[in-house]
């Protein structure tokens, strides 16, 4: 009788979002919220621009139709259409903004998107949602928490990263907050595959292929030991589920762009065109490196972050420094771990880190030689897929920095550690402390638990490399 007053009390608290598919609109789907408390005072609805690991902005405020914002009692509320992804909504005390709803045009949304990773589909028995494209939100309730009912066509098979129980036509999940939601996805329909492990960690694999005969056994055994040897790796884990989400899709066009995959607090998202993995030796390896590599950072950074992840910036892409610990650190622990134990396994490692990070890292172009690491990061933060020469500069930096510590660690203390022994301690340390990690953490961190005296390293790799181009004289 307690637990279920606790469970009443908790939803009465709770921000409600509903969400709506119906077949018969196979263009988008239809979301409503309603808040726990009506807010008497002018408020604004807002979509999110920018994505969660992300390192730029989508428009997905240009893909909302059919706003309309109510009070208790049903009665519609003026709405002011604000430069960038926000509406005011003129709520009162004699009109409280009781409950907003909208419509997403899923469709258009993937035909604008051209990085397929950034985009929701819907297709033929198949909906593939990313919370951040479909859910907008309120300012005043971020940090409330949330209950989200999904209804799709009757005995459609849907899934929500947000539980690791699938069920049929509906699904009712929970959310510790706005950022839990929108870095959460919906999955459902008859095309979809869902593969599931139950040992440990919750596992689950679902899959959406417009691919003939893909084989969906290897692919699970991969994702699954990525996520295995990675809680291996760190010892302890955030995680009460996972799932990889991998879609094999027909290019909508030779622009749309099917390379780029995404990380989530206990997911990720994958998103190749028809024919681009090889299931060859040298493909399968690749395969395994980018699952390892995206597995890793819901740990890194999601858990243990330099200054500019938390709090989130939803309407714009916040300036990062710290790129070069986030993704380069995350992929050299990626490389380590693909290696595996032994001789065998450290040759293994450095040929992925030379394959991985060498070329890059060299710092080739112009615009690029002469700039500090955290230059460049800033900029890698606003486009990262856009270019990716810049990017790639910044995260083969800080790997090919955790490398060069990792070796020292290793000749000086004969092997008996290893950057293994501080990414534990970065996580220990990220877990007694809510300070971003910087530079002088990691380094206070390799000293105190291997003994060994980093700083000359870090500050290499974060200094500017090569000659900068000269400057030319003002037009």
């Amino acid at each position: 009788m307690m637990l279920a007053r606790a469970v009443a009390a908790q939803d009465a608290a709770a921000v409600r979002y509903s969400l709506r598919f119906d077949q018969g609109d196979s263009a988008g789907v239809a979301v409503s919220i309603t808040l726990p408390t009506p807010i008497a005072a002018p408020i604004d609805f807002a979509m999110p621009r920018s994505i969660p690991m992300g390192y730029g902005t989508q428009p997905y405020d240009r893909f909302v139709s059919d706003l309309v914002a109510r009070d208790a009692n049903g009665a519609k509320l003026a709405i002011t259409d604000l430069d960038g992804p926000r509406w005011r909504i003129a709520s009162s005390a004699g009109h409280a903004l009781a409950s907003i709803e909208y419509r997403v045009d899923v469709r258009r949304m993937e035909s604008a998107i051209l990085n397929a990773g950034d985009a929701s589909r819907v297709r033929p028995g198949y909906l593939g949602l990313l919370g951040y494209s479909v859910f907008g939100f309120v300012d005043a309730v971020l940090d409330a928490p949330i209950t989200l009912d999904v209804r799709v066509p009757t005995g459609w098979p849907v899934y929500s990263t947000l539980s690791a129980t699938p069920s049929r036509g509906a699904i009712m999940v929970h959310a510790r907050d706005f950022y839990a939601l929108a870095d959460a996805q919906i999955l459902a329909g008859p095309d979809l595959v869902l593969q599931q492990v139950s040992h440990g960690v919750p596992f689950t694999l679902a899959l959406y292929s417009e691919q003939q005969g893909f084989d969906i056994k290897a692919m699970g055994v991969l994702a699954d030991s990525a996520l295995r040897q990675t809680i291996a790796y760190f010892g302890t884990t955030p995680l009460s589920r996972y799932t990889a989400s991998i879609e094999i899709l027909t290019p909508l066009s030779q622009q749309h762009e099917y390379r780029f995959s995404m990380e989530h607090l206990e997911s990720a998202t994958y998103r190749f065109a028809v024919g681009q993995l090889d299931a060859g030796p040298a493909g399968r390896d690749r395969t395994y490196y980018n699952l390892l590599h995206h597995t890793v950072h819901s740990w890194l950074p999601k858990q243990c972050a330099p200054a500019g992840y938390y709090p989130f910036t939803w309407d714009y892409a916040a300036p990062i420094d710290g790129i070069w610990f986030s993704e380069g650190w995350a992929q050299y622990i990626a490389a380590d771990i693909f290696g595996g134990p032994g001789v065998d396994g450290a040759e293994r490692r450095r040929a992925r880190v030379a394959l991985r990070f060498d070329g890059a890292a060299a710092d080739t172009l112009p615009p690029i030689r002469g700039h500090r690491t955290a230059e460049l990061s800033r900029v890698a933060a606003h486009q990262y897929s856009e270019d990716f020469r810049i990017s790639a500069t910044v995260f083969s930096r800080g790997a090919l920095m955790a490398g060069a510590i990792d070796d020292r660690i290793r000749q000086v203390t004969h092997d008996r550690k290893s950057l293994r022994d501080v990414t534990r301690g970065l996580m220990s340390w990220c877990e007694t402390s809510r300070a971003p990690v910087t530079a002088d953490v990691i380094g206070r961190v390799v000293n105190e638990r291997t003994g060994v005296d980093a700083r000359d390293l870090i500050d290499s790799w974060l200094a500017p490399r090569g000659a900068r181009a000269p400057d030319r004289a003002r037009p």
